[in-house]
């Protein structure tokens, strides 16, 4: 199935396209950039800062995500992680945060563009859970 992602990698370089073949527990993947086509990249995990499946490409720049929990949000463990350049995504974890490489993360706020984010452990700062 086709998934639609922003890929942050860890030096500041950002791609915009689609996946079919990422895997939480495998160390690559192949991406194929929306704008241009082509052959796809080989992404490396080691390399990325986070992935993020989003509604849409353009998002919207004015939008500040919420920092908070409200009461009737998903069920599962409550984070804040924060990343070694000091970005700060609240969110709940949906499954074991034990992953090798990672785990996924479904932002806080409804209306923030991204719906779901894969967040490389590698590339955190901190990590803590909010009752």
């Amino acid at each position: 199935m086709e998934q639609k992602l922003v890929v942050h990698k860890r030096d500041g370089t950002i791609y915009k396209g689609v996946t079919h073949d990422f895997d939480p527990s495998c160390e690559s993947f192949h991406f194929l950039p929306g704008e241009g086509g082509g052959i796809p990249i080989r992404m490396e995990l080691n390399e990325m800062k986070a992935l993020f499946w989003v509604k849409t490409y353009l998002g919207n720049r004015r939008h500040v995500a919420q920092q908070s929990f409200e009461d009737g949000d998903q069920a599962g463990t409550r984070q804040v992680v924060t990343f070694e350049d000091g970005e700060e995504i609240w969110g709940t974890l949906t499954g074991d945060a034990d992953g090798k490489l990672g785990f996924f993360l479904i932002p806080s706020d409804g209306e923030d563009n991204n719906i779901r984010v894969f967040v490389v452990r590698s590339a955190l700062k901190d990590m803590r859970a909010v009752s």
